[in-house]
């Protein structure tokens, strides 16, 4: 009990020790991912402010855990949504329970979240489109198994699902010069706001080179596109093509379009990513690239469940990352068609 009356709690020596409450919890269990130099540090802080392991505690802690933490950027976006049920069903197809946290993009609240799946000891972590830094996540993966949804793995021990980039922006690059544009407009998320942003952009740029085309991009707010598609629609280029980064973008594509006598499989073909059920909606219609969201969700939970297998049996010694692309499929319909 410490000095002002209160049992001290992990959270107590880890902001007396200037670190994690994960890192706290790992140190006083003994766990050989902790350096030495660091555990003892803790466990000097530990005992001046007259912290005490609960023993019944640190003995369920030990236990395998048969749920699996899932960490969601935002409810926004229907594909997440997608992902998170596909995802449930995985889990309980290997015996397992998948426990959702919405960590949104705020940072603070994304460790928060973190922290409390660590705090239940879960069997391993997943992580759909984190905006983390590859150091952040690689640390991560040293706490516990982890894997990755629509991000490529940043190295360490953390594993990764996500659809080939490359190959999906050549469907969708070849779609629209098939309907005769000559220049190409990317409606993206703003660089924080999604982290695929950056590899998507870089892919559809290399796409449209191939095919002899330039790409401009214009950023868009979470809940308002039409700013960023007025932009490129008042650019004055000739035949553009739009490219919407989600089909939540695209919806508001549509509407600008229509607004300004465009309307979809009009004169501006536009297609999109996620192929969500917004996208086969009749008022949509949209022509958007499917990403094998059920697939996506099977070989995540297989990387983790594999990956804290291989840790209970060989303790020191995990095995390296593995990055897993899946193939996505372009859905054609009346928004990119004449």
């Amino acid at each position: 009990m410490s000095a002002n009356g209160h049992d001290v709690t992990q959270s107590d020596v880890a902001a007396a020790a200037g670190v994690s409450r994960s890192l706290v919890s790992l140190a006083l269990s003994g766990s050989p991912k902790v350096a030495e130099e660091t555990r003892a540090h803790i466990l000097q802080v530990a005992a001046s402010l007259g912290y005490r392991i609960n023993a019944a505690a640190s003995a369920l802690a030990r236990q395998r855990s048969n749920t699996i933490g899932l960490v969601l950027p935002n409810l926004r976006n229907a594909f997440f949504e997608q992902v998170s049920r596909s995802l449930d069903d995985a889990a309980a197809q290997q015996g397992l329970t998948a426990f959702v946290t919405v960590g949104a993009e705020d940072q603070e609240r994304l460790k928060r979240a973190i922290d409390s799946l660590l705090g239940v000891r879960v069997l391993g972590i997943i992580l759909v489109s984190p905006w983390l830094t590859d150091a952040q996540l690689v640390a991560l993966g040293e706490e516990a198994p982890t894997c990755l949804i629509g991000r490529r793995s940043p190295g360490g021990h953390v594993d990764s699902v996500h659809i080939d980039e490359s190959h999906a922006a050549e469907q969708i690059v070849s779609h629209l010069v098939s309907q005769g544009v000559s220049s190409l407009g990317y409606v993206a998320p703003r660089i924080g706001d999604d982290a695929s942003r950056a590899t998507r952009e870089e892919s559809l740029a290399r796409a449209a080179h191939q095919a002899g085309l330039t790409l401009t991009t214009e950023e868009a707010s979470a809940d308002d596109a039409g700013t960023a598609i007025r932009r490129l629609l008042g650019a004055g280029t000739p035949q553009m093509g739009l490219i919407a980064h989600n089909d939540m973008l695209a919806i508001d594509a549509v509407a600008v379009l229509r607004k300004l006598g465009h309307e979809g499989g009009g004169r501006i073909p536009l297609a999109s990513y996620d192929n969500t059920y917004l996208a086969r909606r009749t008022e949509f219609a949209l022509t958007s690239l499917d990403q094998p969201d059920q697939q996506m969700a099977r070989e995540a939970v297989r990387l983790l469940v594999e990956r804290a297998t291989a840790l209970t049996r060989t303790p020191g010694r995990p095995p390296a990352a593995q990055d897993v692309p899946t193939q996505g499929h372009l859905v054609i319909r009346a928004s990119s068609t004449a």
